[in-house]
Parts: structure tokens; C-alpha cells; sequence
């Protein structure tokens, strides 16, 4: 503990320091006040009119939106009768709420091996695991960078299994000008701190089908809401990182969420109960979005357009000042025509992965750094979740060299970031 405190308290003396999370600083007070307005009560027109307008970035299907997107998945899975004898292919590198939620459904969560291109979903892994118990294949896009997903939607058809498409990080990326969650059967959204558009938390089921999303409907209106004391921490959340995540101020938030956590100066807001293997949680599950984070969510579509727009740039600019030995090793899909990327970070594993995220500790959080093993977010043994060591080889072989680099900064900021890795050598 005393170390990290060192270690933050330096990090905070050098800005600036970047982070992977972009908090409201744009939000004007007459913004705020509007979003507070909502906090702990109930209007299901916001939240419909955000289910709505989320669905229209992506394509002509409807969403159902939930306080997580692991919630929606659990809803899904519910809906489809997915239960104990049931298999679930999930990506072997994923977050621990996925298999939280297969778990809560009684059935069994299968893992299939990573496209070391892509860091997403691989058909021929995927076949390698199928059997005759397999319900669902969640194919992950990873970082804003779409899987080859129509092998897999091919593979699945004719199995006659279920596919999801798991979104959670990337929003607006297509194939082909068909945007991913357009090409399963479903698609998971998600609306958490650290993903493309931020609420905090939230997520959503997104479909074409009809009658999938009537049944996924009556499965939100028949679950609870957020506590007010809840909903509560959640503002003081938002107010917090719209202050703090800022590069000149990012590493001032990460000591004092550390002391706050240690010193119990407030409750954790966020809905982390289910980051393991339990099912007991102190709040509902699954659990409707709050509106006052549908009211934040629709200030953010009205800029996402933008928000895309400049991540996309940032991203050409990151490619350009890589040095050359490392683009050799950048993922072949970053120079791909027919790949429409809109990137929330910019990731590759070179060999010598320990020794770049060395260099980027100095102004990047590489504490944050996805995938650095198969099931992140989680204290636990892998085998408490069904993970046998040595079953996802790349997962785990990359892992260890992941770099991350993030694609979601303010504007003002990019040539500070831009200069930190030209000098950095990186």
C-alpha cells in the first residue's frame, strides 16, 4: 500500500498523465443540473428515448437497455433458456461479470482462443470448442477492432447455435460499412466508465428480432432500480471524474479513488459485487438503467458523431509516430481498407511489451492495460471460473506483452501525448 501511494504520489508530480477514462469535463452546470434533476427517480420516456437513439448509431433494430451490460446478457440468456448442461463459448479474454452471468444462468462457460490480429473472437478456436451442449458463441470485438465475424456468423448458422456479438468495446467500427453488432443474431453494449461512451455504468441488448427484443423488454420492466443512496454515489462519481480525468489532474484520481477505497471515505459506487463468481449482489440484478444516466447518455450521443470523428485522428496520428520496428509488429487489421475502425484504444503485443509499458508508466496508466490475462477484473483463481491454464495459448502468451495506448482524449491534449511518445522513443 505504502508503495503505491510513493509511486501515485510521483506519478501526480509529473503531468501530464493519461488515462483511459474520459470523464463529462464538456457538461456545462445547466447540463448538470439537468442530469441531476433525475437522480433516484423513475422516467421510462428518457430512458426509451435513449434506448432509441443508441439503436440508431448502430443500425434499424431496437436496444433494451439494463444499469450493465453483463445484465443484458444475463437477460438474454434467460429469455433464450439457457440453463445448467448448457455451454456458453465466451473469448479467452474477456471480463469476469461475462462468465459471472453464464455462471448465474447455471450453465457452463467455455472458452475459445483469441485472433492474435484482431484480439478478438477466432472462428477456427471457436470450432475447436463447440459441442453438442453449446447454446451460445459470444464473439468479442475487441478495442474498437471488429473480429472476422462472418466466418463465425457462417460457422454458427450452421450449427444452429445462438450468436452474440459482444460490443462492450467498440462502438461504430464496421466491415464493410455494416457496423459490428449487425451481424449476430444480438449484440452487447456497454455504457461503463471505460468504454466508447460513457454513463458510468449501463448497457444494452441490441436486435432485429422482434420477438427477442418483446421478451428482453418484459425481463427490464419486471427488474428493480438502483437504490437512491445508489444513484447518490453514481453523481458523486460523475462530478468526481469530471473534474479529476483530466491529463493534468489524472493522477491526483487515481490516489485519492485509492485512499478513498482504503480509508473508506465513501462507498464504492459502481456495481462491482459480481466482478467473481457469486450471485448475491446488493442491488438488483438484473437492474434497470437510472435515468438520470439515460439523461448523461443522450448529452453524449448528441457529441458522439464528434467524439468518433476525433478518435479516428488520433488514432492516424499514433500510427505515424510509432517507430518502425514496432509498426512490424502492429496488428495487420490497423491497415485494413475494408475495416471502418473507430478505435478506444490503440493496442499491439510486441516482444518487448514489459519494456514499452515500462516507458509509457511514466505518463500513461498501464495499470489499466487489457488483456494482461485470459479473465480480468477479478481476484479470483482462473479455475474458479472453469479456466484451465494453458487452454487459451495466444490469450495468455499475449497478455503478458499487451501495450495500450488511449484513443479517447481531449483534443487540447493530443500533442502532449503525441510529444511524451516521440521522446519516449515507444
Amino acid at each position: 500500500m505504502i508503495r503505491k501511494v510513493f509511486r501515485l504520489l510521483s506519478e501526480v508530480r509529473k503531468n501530464p498523465y493519461f488515462g483511459f477514462i474520459q470523464g463529462h469535463e464538456h457538461l456545462s452546470l445547466e447540463d448538470l443540473a439537468e442530469i441531476q434533476k433525475w437522480v433516484g427517480s423513475d422516467n421510462l420516456e428518457i430512458i426509451e428515448e435513449f434506448e432509441q437513439r443508441f439503436a440508431e448509431i448502430i443500425g434499424d433494430g431496437q436496444t433494451v437497455s439494463f444499469a450493465a451490460g453483463r445484465m443484458g446478457f444475463y437477460a438474454l440468456m434467460q429469455v433464450l433458456g439457457i440453463q445448467a448442461g448448457d455451454e456458453v463459448v465466451l473469448q479467452g479474454a474477456t471480463c469476469s461479470v461475462m462468465v459471472n452471468a453464464v455462471l448465474r444462468n447455471g450453465a457452463t462457460p467455455v472458452y475459445a482462443d483469441i485472433d492474435p490480429e484482431t484480439f478478438g473472437s477466432s472462428e477456427a478456436a471457436i470450432e475447436k470448442v463447440l459441442s453438442p451442449k453449446t447454446k451460445m458463441v459470444v464473439a468479442q470485438h475487441s478495442f474498437g477492432i471488429p473480429c472476422d465475424i462472418q466466418p463465425i456468423v457462417e460457422l454458427t448458422q450452421m450449427k444452429g447455435v445462438f450468436l452474440l456479438e459482444d460490443c462492450a468495446l467498440t462502438l461504430g467500427s464496421s466491415i464493410n460499412e455494416v457496423v459490428c453488432g449487425n451481424f449476430g443474431d444480438a449484440a452487447l453494449f456497454s455504457t461503463d466508465h471505460s468504454k466508447p461512451l460513457n454513463t458510468l455504468t449501463g448497457g444494452f441488448i441490441y436486435t432485429k428480432d422482434s420477438e427477442l427484443f418483446k421478451k428482453i423488454k418484459k425481463v427490464q420492466s419486471k427488474s428493480g432500480s438502483l437504490s437512491v443512496k445508489k444513484q447518490k454515489k453514481l453523481w458523486s462519481q460523475l462530478l468526481f471524474e469530471r473534474k479529476y480525468t483530466s491529463p493534468d489532474r489524472y493522477g491526483r484520481m487515481q490516489l485519492l479513488s485509492m485512499l478513498r477505497a482504503k480509508f473508506k471515505c465513501t462507498t464504492h459506487p459502481f456495481l462491482d459485487e459480481d466482478f467473481g463468481i457469486g450471485s448475491s449482489t446488493s442491488y438488483p440484478y438484473p437492474a434497470k438503467i437510472p435515468t438520470f444516466l439515460a439523461a448523461l447518455g443522450m448529452f453524449e450521443l448528441e457529441r458522439w458523431e464528434r467524439t468518433a470523428k476525433k478518435r479516428k485522428e488520433l488514432f492516424q496520428l499514433l500510427l505515424k509516430i510509432i517507430d518502425e520496428d514496432s509498426k512490424k509488429e502492429l496488428p495487420y487489421v490497423y491497415f485494413d481498407s475494408s475495416r471502418n475502425i473507430v478505435p478506444l484504444r490503440m493496442v499491439w503485443a510486441p516482444e518487448n511489451g514489459t519494456a514499452v509499458r515500462s516507458k509509457l508508466a511514466k505518463f500513461v496508466s498501464t495499470s489499466w492495460t487489457w488483456f494482461m490475462e485470459p479473465i480480468i477484473a477479478t481476484s479470483e483463481p482462473l479455475d474458479k471460473f472453469g479456466y484451465k491454464e494453458g487452454c487459451c495459448p495466444i490469450s495468455e502468451k499475449i497478455g503478458s506483452r499487451m501495450v495500450n495506448i488511449p484513443c479517447n482524449l481531449p483534443s487540447k491534449w493530443v500533442g502532449v501525448l503525441q510529444h511524451n511518445l516521440e521522446s519516449s522513443e515507444i
